[in-house]
């Protein structure tokens, strides 16, 4: 969804082969003294003038703008399903992963990965993907309650005992791989070692915007992949918010990681973002 005068249909997606998979929709949403909360109403009533029946699916430009409450609301007052590429994330993680540590000539088993996030469903996914990758599991997060919960299931599913600290701070640095998974999830950087894979796949990318002004760590927000779509609003490489939509989950499809901003392929983000040649 990008900003016009009033919201309309501005185009029409197709595949190379000619069939037609979507619409382009503009709403405007940039008034200066508008409220966070009469933002995502005004967004909605735009979504209700311009959709028709034909739509199901909800891909929002610049999701990040939005938090996990939003999307929510947005779902439940549209009746369309938000796509925010979380699936490919999961899915692609373990592979991507793989690749960084394979060019890295490094053992992943070996190393200790950090998860940051309380909402239930997806850290489970996140770590039922993950404990047969690496050797440790730390997870930590606000909710008492859900850290306890995750923890039983985890337990129970995969045999796996997750280490689950009430403070992070003094053991940051024992840690290669980071994934934040909450929209207000919060490290200090300064703790963190220069070297380490920090992933922010919160809805809000919070972690990501406090800490991207600063040359490390480089963090890992999104997934990028080519697909056959034609349209002048995007070009062959699309977000993993758009790619789900596709449901291929190919690993050929897989072109980089966008990391500070940039689009890389796996081996630059190594040689630039870890290994410390140049600037990313």
């Amino acid at each position: 969804m990008i900003s016009v005068i009033k919201p309309k249909i501005l185009d029409t997606i197709y595949k190379n082969s000619g069939e037609e998979i979507g619409k382009v929709g503009g709403i405007i949403l940039n008034s200066a003294s508008m409220e966070k909360e009469g933002m995502v109403e005004k967004f909605v009533s735009g979504i209700e003038k311009i959709k028709d029946d034909s739509i199901d699916t909800l891909i929002i430009e610049e999701l990040s703008s939005l938090n996990r409450d939003d999307i929510q609301f947005i779902q439940k007052k549209t009746k369309l399903k938000v796509l925010d590429g979380k699936s490919v994330l999961i899915f692609f993680l373990p592979i991507v992963l793989n690749k960084i540590y394979n060019e890295l000539e490094k053992d992943l088993k070996a190393q200790e990965v950090l998860i940051i996030g309380d909402v239930e469903e997806i850290t489970k996914e996140v770590i039922e993907v993950l404990y047969k990758e690496v050797r440790f599991v730390t997870l930590v997060g606000d909710d008492e309650n859900s850290i306890e919960n995750i923890s039983k299931y985890i337990l129970e599913k995969t045999g796996l005992s997750l280490f689950t600290p009430k403070n992070i701070d003094k053991i940051l640095t024992n840690y290669s791989i980071i994934i934040n998974l909450k929209d207000d999830g919060y490290i200090d950087i300064n703790k963190v070692k220069k070297e380490a894979i920090v992933f922010d796949f919160s809805t809000s990318k919070q972690l990501y915007k406090t800490i991207r002004n600063k040359r490390r760590p480089i963090i890992i927000d999104d997934f990028i992949f080519e697909i056959d779509i034609q349209t002048k609003w995007m070009g062959d490489l699309v977000p993993s918010c758009l790619y789900e939509y596709f449901c291929r989950f190919d690993i050929r499809d897989l072109k980089g990681l966008l990391a500070n901003g940039n689009v890389n392929n796996i081996e630059d983000f190594i040689n630039y973002g870890i290994r410390n040649k140049g600037r990313l």
